[in-house]
């Protein structure tokens, strides 16, 4: 399945924040964990995010449920940078 621009940046940024030695996640369902991914990369990655898309990820939205997969973590990138409507 191809990847969305939107998918494509997170990925990118995933991969920045991965463990040495591991492949591209091609698979947009790749547990985090499995390339490399520790809390610590966690929280980089969640600074990287933030600031590559100009948002905040709410308390209620850093969890290990968001931070699964590159699916998982865009489907929350993209609802943060959809206004909602008031």
């Amino acid at each position: 399945m191809a990847m969305d621009p939107l998918m494509t940046s997170v990925a990118q940024a995933v991969r920045r924040r991965a463990g040495s030695g591991v492949g591209p996640p091609d698979d947009p369902d790749t547990e985090l964990s499995s390339l490399g991914l520790t809390s610590l990369g966690v929280a980089g990655l969640l600074v990287d995010l933030e600031a590559a898309f100009s948002l905040e990820f709410p308390a209620d939205t850093v969890t290990p449920e968001v931070f699964r997969t590159i699916r998982t973590l865009t489907d929350a990138v993209r609802t943060l940078l959809t206004p909602s409507p008031n």
